[in-house]
C-alpha cells in the first residue's frame, strides 16, 4: 500500500513540476513575442523618418527630424529659390526661355503666370533673343514667416542683364506665400507660391563688358 501512495505522490509531484515548466515556458514565450512586438514597432518608428533622395540616379540617405518646421522651412527657401531660377535666368533660346518658364509655372499659382504673360505682351523674352541678352538673377536672401499660414515669404536679390557690351544691374524684391500641395517631379518639395508680385525693380548701375 506505501508503494501505491509513494507512486502516486511521485505522478502528482511530476505532474506540479510540469504544470510550473509549463507555465513558465509559456510566459517566457508572451514575453518574447510582446518584446518582439515593441521592437518591431520602434524599428518602424525610428526608420519611418528616414527618406531617401534620388540624384541624378544616385539615391542619399536623409533623416526627417522631429523639427518638421525646420526642415519645412528649409524646403520652403529652396522652393522659392529654384522658382526664381527658373523665371529670371533666361537665356537667348526660345526653347530654352520656354523649358524655364514651364519648370518656374509648376512651382506658383496664375500670379506668376500672369506675370509671365505681361512680359511677354511687352515683348521682353523676344527681345532676349532678338539682341542675343541673357538675363540672370542672384538670390541674395528669402525671408519667411513659418508661424502663420500660409507662410509668407519676401525675397531679395539683383538681377543682371548681359549684352554683349555691357551689364546692367538690377536690385530685385519680390513677393508671395507658400501653401502646402501633393508632392511631384516638377514640384519635388510640395509647396505652391502664390500671390506672387514683384515689389522691387531698380536699375543699378551699367558697365562695360571685358
Amino acid at each position: 500500500m506505501s508503494e501505491i501512495i509513494k507512486y502516486f505522490n511521485t505522478i502528482e509531484s511530476s505532474y506540479k513540476k510540469m504544470k510550473v515548466i509549463t507555465i513558465s515556458v509559456v510566459t517566457m514565450a508572451a514575453f518574447v513575442a510582446i518584446g518582439s512586438v515593441m521592437y518591431a514597432f520602434s524599428f518602424l518608428s525610428s526608420h519611418s523618418d528616414n527618406i531617401y533622395i534620388l540624384d541624378k540616379g544616385s539615391a542619399y540617405s536623409a533623416t526627417v527630424t522631429a523639427e518638421k518646421m525646420v526642415n519645412r522651412g528649409l524646403e520652403a527657401e529652396d522652393h522659392v529659390k529654384r522658382f526664381h531660377e527658373f523665371m529670371f535666368n533666361l537665356s537667348p533660346s526660345r526653347d530654352a526661355i520656354q523649358r524655364n518658364i514651364e519648370s518656374a509655372l509648376l512651382m506658383c499659382d496664375q500670379k506668376a503666370y500672369d506675370y509671365y504673360l505681361d512680359q511677354q505682351e511687352k515683348g521682353f523674352y523676344s527681345r532676349l533673343i532678338q539682341t542675343n541678352t541673357s538675363q540672370y538673377i542672384s538670390v541674395d536672401s528669402v525671408k519667411l514667416d513659418m508661424s502663420v499660414y500660409p507662410y509668407a515669404e519676401r525675397t531679395f536679390g539683383r538681377i543682371f542683364i548681359l549684352r554683349e557690351s555691357n551689364i546692367t544691374s538690377y536690385m530685385f524684391e519680390s513677393s508671395g506665400q507658400l501653401v502646402d500641395v501633393g508632392r511631384s517631379k516638377g514640384n519635388p518639395h510640395g509647396l505652391l507660391l502664390e500671390k506672387f508680385a514683384v515689389t522691387r525693380y531698380d536699375r543699378i548701375e551699367t558697365r562695360r563688358r571685358n
